[in-house]
């Protein structure tokens, strides 16, 4: 196995290993919602607290700026759903909507960035190994 080879492994193996963690990370997200959900500073400090070490565990700008992007897009269309009566939330603490929900969807556009980065490693990854196995027939 060449350097090279040895080194895009690798790098594929920090992903997959990055990746796992922030499903970890999602995950307790999701147990957080499911049992206090009507707790809104306890929410507020977990999810927080899920998207920072989301963020710790990635370093990478574009996958802030895609969670800090979807913390805002997604809770402003979930108050427009609201003000229009398509949604309802149990308990609204923000025009109509809890108030730990934008860090709840920042921490989901994190994991869908990390999804998006792992799937473009991985396919970065297979097409160098089938270009490699077309040289090593040749």
């Amino acid at each position: 196995m060449s350097t090279t080879q040895s080194e895009r492994l690798s790098l594929l193996g920090k992903e997959l290993g990055q990746f796992l963690l922030i499903c970890a990370l999602a995950f307790g997200l999701m147990r957080l919602m499911q049992h206090y959900w009507q707790d809104a500073l306890t929410m507020l400090a977990g999810s927080a607290g899920i998207m920072a070490a989301m963020l710790l565990v990635k370093r990478d700008l574009a996958i802030a700026v895609t969670g800090l992007a979807a913390g805002v897009v997604g809770p402003v269309f979930a108050m427009k759903a609201v003000e229009v009566g398509a949604w309802s939330f149990a308990a609204p603490h923000l025009e109509g909507i809890p108030a730990w929900l934008f860090t709840v969807w920042g921490a989901g556009g994190i994991f869908f960035a990390c999804f998006f980065e792992f799937v473009r490693v991985l396919i970065a990854q297979a097409e160098t190994l089938r270009a490699n196995d077309g040289k090593d027939k040749d």
